[in-house]
C-alpha cells in the first residue's frame, strides 16, 4: 500500500522522498532517549517516505492519499519536541511542514499570518524589523515552528505578561485527516464554541494545522530588570504571587541548584522583566514589595544565555541521560510540589542532580520545571522510573501532568486522570474526524 501511496502522491505534484538521507532525518523528534540509539547507529523508527508539501493544498492532497490507503502519518515542524509525540514507530509518511514558511503582516490591525513551517526565531526576526514582537519565546525558539506551537500548546518565556499560543492566535487553518480543509475567518472575537481550540494541544491527533494568524505587539521603549535573592523557596514563592499584581512580562524563579549554574550563587533567586509604558514605576513599587534582597546583573546572565542548551550534546556521549519535566500548580500547592517532586527524582538510584525552576506565572499559580541528569547503569529502565515517580508524584501533590511541552507517548497512561470525563470526549473525537486512525498513531490515546 506504501508503494502505491507514495507514486500517487508523486503523481499529484507533491514532493516526496523514500531516500534513507531525509528518511533518518525525520525519524525521531527530541526525545532524549533517541539521542544515545542514534551515537550507537540505531534508529528509532524509520518513515517509509517523507513528503515536502508546500501548501496547504499540497497538504490536502497527502492526506487524501494517505486516508484512502489507510497509510500512517506523522506530523513534522521542526522535530524539536520532547515527548515522544512525531516518531513514526508505524512508518508511514512523514510530513514535513517547513515548505509553509510564509509571512505576512497586517500593521493596521497588529496580526500576523505565518504559515506552519515558519521556525520561531526567522518570525521574530521579520517582526523586529518592522517594530514589532510577536512576544512568544519559547527555549526552541529557534528550531520550533508555528505549527508545533499549536499542536503542543506552546508556552514562551514571556507568557506571564503575554500569555500562551492560545491567547495570541486569532485564526487558524488545519486540514483534517480525510484531507478536508478547515478554515476559520479571522475577527477579533467570535461567539459560539472556539473549535479553532481543538486544534490547540492535538498533537497532531486531530488534523494538520498549516497557518495560524495571531497577534503582535510594538517592540517594548522600556525593558527594565529586577534581580531578588532569598533563603528559600516559601519566600520566593509568596513574593512572586505577590508581584503578580504588577504584571510583568516575563518572570523566572530559580532554585538553589539553578541559582549555581546560572549566577554562581547558593540562594534561590527570582527576577523579573518590566517593559513599556510605566514599566519604571512598576519596578520601583517591586523593589519596595519584596522580602529578598534586591541584586545586580542575574536577570542579565540569564538572558543572555537562555536559549543554550549545549550541555545536552557534551553530557549524552558520556553515557549521561538529561531530561526536564513540567507541571503547574495552584499557588496553595507550590512548595509541597516543588519539595516532592524533587524528592522523587533525587530517590531513583542513577540520579545525579536534580534541580528545579519556575517559568510562567498566573494570577491563580505558576509552572514549575524540573531538571534532572542521571548516571544509570540501564538508562532506558532509570527514565521509565524518573518519569514515573515525578508525574505520579506531582498529581498526587495537587500538581498537574504537563504544563507546555505536551503529552505525547511519555505522558499519555496519565491522561485520562487529569482530564476525566472530557477523555472519552477526546478518544469519540479522534474516531469521528480520523475514521482510519492515520494520524499520530500511539500518541495521547
Amino acid at each position: 500500500m506504501i508503494e502505491k501511496a507514495v507514486e500517487e502522491i508523486k503523481s499529484v505534484g507533491v514532493e516526496i522522498s523514500t531516500s534513507m538521507e531525509d528518511r533518518i532525518a525525520y525519524c525521531k523528534d527530541y526525545n532524549p532517549l533517541h539521542l544515545p540509539k542514534l551515537l550507537k547507529k540505531e534508529f528509532p523508527a524509520l518513515p517509509h517516505a517523507v513528503a515536502f508539501p508546500k501548501t496547504t493544498e499540497e497538504v490536502s492532497k497527502v492526506l487524501q492519499v494517505a486516508n484512502a490507503y489507510g497509510v500512517p502519518v506523522y506530523v513534522f515542524g521542526g522535530g524539536s519536541g520532547v515527548i515522544d509525540a512525531a516518531t513514526p514507530y508505524e512508518g508511514g509518511i512523514a510530513v514535513s511542514t517547513l515548505g509553509l514558511d510564509f509571512v505576512e503582516i497586517d500593521e493596521e490591525n497588529m496580526l500576523v499570518r505565518a504559515g506552519a513551517g515558519v521556525v520561531g526565531g526567522r518570525l521574530e526576526k521579520i517582526l523586529n524589523h518592522r517594530g514589532f514582537t510577536l512576544r512568544h519565546t519559547p527555549q526552541s525558539l529557534y528550531c520550533s515552528t508555528v505549527g508545533g506551537w499549536v499542536a503542543t500548546a506552546a508556552s514562551g518565556q514571556f507568557s506571564t505578561g503575554y500569555g500562551n499560543i492560545e491567547n495570541l492566535l486569532i485564526s487558524l487553518t488545519a486540514v483534517l485527516p480525510d484531507g478536508e480543509v478547515v478554515v476559520e475567518r479571522a475577527t477579533p472575537r467570535r461567539a459560539g464554541p472556539d473549535l479553532k481550540r481543538i486544534f490547540v494541544g492535538s498533537e497532531g491527533l486531530l488534523g494538520v494545522v498549516t497557518e495560524a494568524v495571531m497577534k503582535i505587539f510594538p517592540l517594548p521603549e522600556e525593558f527594565l530588570t529586577l534581580s531578588v535573592e532569598y533563603e528559600g523557596i516559601g519566600d520566593v514563592v509568596r513574593d512572586a504571587k505577590a508581584l503578580m499584581q504588577l504584571k510583568p512580562a516575563l518572570m523566572r524563579i530559580f532554585d538553589d541548584e539553578e541559582s549555581l549554574r546560572y549566577f554562581d550563587s547558593e540562594s534561590f533567586t527570582l527576577i523579573a522583566v518590566f517593559e513599556g509604558k510605566g514599566a519604571s514605576a512598576k519596578l520601583r513599587e517591586a523593589k519596595e514589595m519584596v522580602s529578598g534582597k534586591v541584586v545586580d546583573g542575574r536577570a542579565e546572565k540569564w538572558l543572555e544565555k537562555r536559549f543554550d542548551v549545549s550541555d545536552i550534546s557534551r553530557i549524552v556521549p558520556l553515557g549521561f541521560i538529561f531530561d526536564t519535566i513540567e507541571v503547574a500548580c495552584f499557588w496553595r500547592d507550590a512548595e509541597k510540589v516543588y519539595t516532592e517532586v524533587l524528592k522523587a527524582i533525587r530517590g531513583v538510584e542513577g540520579t545525579v542532580t536534580a534541580s528545579a525552576h519556575a517559568s510562567h506565572f498566573y494570577e491563580s499559580g505558576l509552572c514549575f520545571y524540573f531538571t534532572f541528569a542521571g548516571l544509570p547503569a540501564d538508562i532506558e529502565n532509570y527514565y521509565e522510573e524518573v518519569w514515573r515517580k515525578a508525574v505520579e508524584t506531582s498529581l498526587r501533590n495537587g500538581g498537574n501532568l504537563t504544563h507546555h511541552h505536551g503529552v505525547g507517548r511519555l505522558r499519555k497512561r496519565w491522561l485520562s486522570a487529569e482530564i476525566g470525563g472530557y477523555y472519552p470526549l477526546l478518544r469519540d473525537l479522534k474516531s469521528i474526524l480520523d475514521r482510519r486512525n492515520i494520524l499520530n498513531r500511539g500518541v495521547m490515546l
